[in-house]
């Protein structure tokens, strides 16, 4: 699964004595949150969700009330922790929504503070954050002022897909060139060097074998290093691996220079790009929508 909602709860008493921690921030109030930690109950309602997100169990199975290790503790650590568990599993938080349900004190005021503390933790930008606050019109506990309560749900999304490769090259599996590189660098796997002749092209193969996961597509694209020094490029590129395709990869290689190229074993041919596929349905209509370019062809902008 690409993406993952949880979703956390957590309620603690109100008392005096008590400093009040809410989102990482410590707002001035008489009372304060009654806890083993600093019972900051915004930030273990969201630690929940994400914990609940992929199954892991909660905020009282990681950072259990009996073990001294965690009397006191700033909750913005455990917040750390779990992030970093969560990344540990592959995933990052996109979004966070949260609520605060108290009679007082004001919250607003704090918010912005909030959201920039729990962004710099999570990695996010403070806009993908939303902390809201609500009474209970003076009802309940909460209205009575004993306690408070905060809820969260949280999206997360998979960072890194386990994709099953058989390697029957001497080659290292596909790698990532930079951190920020989008393409898996592919090597030719030759027995003999491949000679092109100016637009001659070839299947050159790699002795890679992929096992995609649904719902997903590797695509095939020309190396640009490749094209400017040899005029070496791709033909059907992208091309399209599908999910449920089990045979080797193979990249056709066509020679636009004016020259012969030759392709060496262990040459950087191409590059591999994952990507989701979004499935479609067809829904028959007699008409469709009206838009300012209705009918405007290729290149038409529907303005004069």
């Amino acid at each position: 699964m690409s993406f993952r909602t949880g979703f956390g709860i957590d309620f603690h008493q109100l008392v005096e004595g008590r400093e009040l921690w809410l989102g990482g921030v410590k707002i001035p109030h008489h009372k304060g949150a009654l806890g083993h930690s600093d019972a900051d109950v915004l930030l273990h309602a969201i630690c929940d969700a994400m914990l609940g997100a992929l199954a892991l169990g909660d905020i009282g199975t990681h950072f259990p009330d009996t073990d001294p290790t965690f009397k006191g503790i700033d909750s913005k650590i455990l917040l750390q922790n779990t992030h970093a568990l969560i990344q540990q599993h592959g995933y990052s938080v996109v979004h966070v929504d949260a609520a605060l349900c108290l009679e007082a004190p004001k919250i607003k005021p704090h918010v912005p503070s909030m959201c920039d503390t729990i962004a710099s933790i999570l990695n996010i930008a403070i806009s993908a954050i939303s902390i809201k606050a609500t009474t209970t019109e003076k009802m309940g506990f909460v209205g009575r002022e004993e306690g408070l309560v905060a809820y969260a749900v949280v999206l997360l999304e998979q960072q890194q897909h386990a994709i099953n490769i058989v390697n029957r090259s001497h080659h290292p599996v596909p790698e990532y060139a930079t951190p920020g590189s989008s393409g898996l660098d592919l090597r030719a796997f030759l027995e003999h060097p491949v000679t092109l002749s100016p637009l001659e092209r070839s299947l050159i193969p790699t002795g890679l074998y992929l096992e995609i996961p649904s719902g997903m597509e590797a695509q095939v694209r020309p190396r640009s290093g490749l094209a400017v020094r040899q005029g070496l490029t791709c033909l059907n590129t992208p091309g399209t691996i599908d999910s449920d395709y089990r045979g080797e990869i193979k990249v056709i290689i066509i020679n636009l220079s004016n020259e012969p190229q030759m392709i060496s074993d262990g040459d950087r041919i191409a590059q591999l790009v994952f990507q989701r596929v979004e499935k479609i349905k067809w829904e028959l209509s007699d008409d469709l929508n009206a838009t300012q370019r209705n009918e405007g062809g290729f290149g038409h902008t529907g303005t004069k």
